[in-house]
């Protein structure tokens, strides 16, 4: 007797693994380690009570030296995210704009440190980049 099971690619509540495929060829990355940041991402997802649209998932080493990502970069591991920043962010006071990325911070390295990671957290003129950085934790202001 063959036993198959269909896969529709739905990771979590709110994520598809297609979310995460590299945009430079479509391969996806589908290893305990992505399991788990995505599990990561649904939990901060939760918190953060509103749609994301997910920029960049996992990236091969090649589209990741194409696009100028950094040479050990989260991504080709399959533990960073980059996600655009919501429409309601722009309507917002340049100090609600910087309490809402501390948030955001703030928040991320609390799931992380709850897996016992480190966590990084980038943020950039239009999105916000996370990772699953085991180790010391990671903040830069890339704007």
């Amino acid at each position: 007797m063959l036993n198959v099971k269909v896969y529709d690619g739905k990771i979590t509540d709110n994520f598809n693994i297609a979310e995460f495929a590299c945009k430079g060829g479509g391969e996806v990355l589908l290893n305990r380690e992505t399991i788990d940041h995505i599990c990561r991402l649904q939990r901060f997802r939760n918190w953060f009570n509103r749609p994301m649209t997910i920029n960049s998932g996992y990236r091969t080493a090649a589209y990741n030296a194409k696009v100028g990502g950094a040479k050990n970069s989260m991504h080709v591991q399959g533990i960073a995210t980059d996600f655009a920043l919501p429409n309601e962010f722009y309507t917002f006071s340049k100090e609600r704009q910087e309490q809402f990325l501390q948030n955001v911070k703030k928040k991320w390295f609390e799931i992380c440190a709850a897996d016992g990671l480190g966590g990084g957290v980038g943020f950039y003129k239009t999105f916000i980049h996370l990772d699953s950085r085991t180790g010391k934790s990671a903040h830069w202001d890339g704007r």
